[in-house]
């Protein structure tokens, strides 16, 4: 980002929170809104445009939401140091770049296969956080909005996947830590990338399988440089709106249970059911854009392939409690709570 960006943005947040004690000032509130997102990728569409709108209609015009998107003021690895720094108010953070802070108790919703759709996924995650959040966001020094997990992911390879044999020696996007063993018992390279940086990547080949939600990915429009779609489903990852605390802590308090009550949750339902529509529709946009082309396809791997991907991510969840064990967090017990918020939203654990 602009470093002269930044420090205006900065500078003007702190003169903010320093004169928006009053209940009702006559200028509206400037509430900075990050995305890093590209403005025709879905979630800008279907859920940043939409509450940027919703917040300005229901406060009367007392907070103006100025939506940056396209990553203007800083990339999706660096949201969770933005917001607590004031370099802007709210933004999209990706708890698997954080694993070795407390955000690691959330990844339990990025474990291969728990879910099978973004509406579930959300809920049952948004249930867990309002049971196990509370120490969560305490020690990272934001404020939650809202807590969701997207589409389960797709892989777009330059070759087909058809078999789990088929990723041996592939590079293979890895999101955070916690994929890297996953990873590896595929018989893959763990590759760390951003997905700003996927496209090129793929063209290169320094990347040549990509794990990615289909609605992202067609907002990225990856499967023009990885046209072999592979319909794993799974895992699907947590994504985490977070505020600056001190831009809370200084609204009037009207405006904090309006957004408590309100605005925040009708965030968390925006982001969840655009990725719950935007899947099935992205496949389909990349299947017209396959048969255009006369190149790519979108894959459906077998029952049987299937259970073989499955059952290779077993160690995966056996990890998830040992290292929540090791740091203390009753790694035991919070699997067990999670897979009973699980089995009460009526879904099945794999393991």
């Amino acid at each position: 980002m602009n470093k002269y960006i930044k420090k205006t943005l900065v500078a003007a947040s702190v003169l903010w929170l320093g004169a928006a004690s009053t209940a009702h000032a006559q200028e509206p509130i400037q509430l900075e809104l990050s995305n890093w997102l590209t403005s025709a990728a879905a979630i800008s569409v279907g859920a940043m445009e939409p509450w940027k709108k919703l917040v300005e209609e229901k406060t009367n015009g007392r907070v103006k939401v100025n939506l940056y998107h396209g990553g203007v003021l800083g990339t999706s690895k660096t949201v969770l140091e933005d917001v607590k720094g004031g370099v802007y108010h709210v933004g999209m953070a990706v708890p698997a770049f954080y694993y070795d802070t407390d955000y690691f108790k959330l990844l339990v919703g990025e474990l291969p296969f728990a879910f099978s759709g973004a509406a579930t996924g959300s809920k049952v995650m948004a249930e867990f956080v309002e049971k196990h959040g509370k120490d969560v966001y305490d020690k990272l020094g934001v404020k939650n909005v809202a807590i969701v997990v997207s589409d389960p992911y797709i892989m777009l390879a330059t070759k087909p996947i058809r078999k789990l044999e088929d990723l041996k020696g592939e590079r293979v996007r890895v999101v955070g830590k916690a994929w890297v063993p996953i990873a590896k018992n595929w018989g893959a390279v763990p590759t760390p990338m951003q997905v700003e940086n996927a496209y090129t990547s793929l063209e290169r080949g320094t990347l040549t399988v990509m794990q990615y939600s289909p609605s992202g990915a067609a907002g990225w429009k990856l499967f023009e440089a990885a046209p072999y779609v592979t319909a794993v489903n799974s895992p699907a990852v947590v994504l985490n709106m977070v505020m600056n605390k001190a831009f809370y802590e200084k609204l009037p308090a009207d405006l904090k249970t309006m957004f408590d009550e309100e605005l925040n949750p009708a965030f968390q339902q925006l982001i969840a059911q655009t990725y719950e529509r935007g899947a099935p529709e992205a496949l389909k946009k990349m299947e017209e854009h396959f048969k255009e082309k006369g190149k790519g396809e979108v894959i459906h791997l077998s029952p049987d392939e299937r259970a073989k991907f499955v059952v290779s991510t077993k160690p995966a969840w056996d990890a998830w409690i040992d290292e929540a064990n090791k740091r203390n967090m009753s790694g035991d017990a919070l699997m067990a709570d999670f897979k009973e918020i699980l089995k009460n939203n009526g879904i099945s654990t794999p393991f």
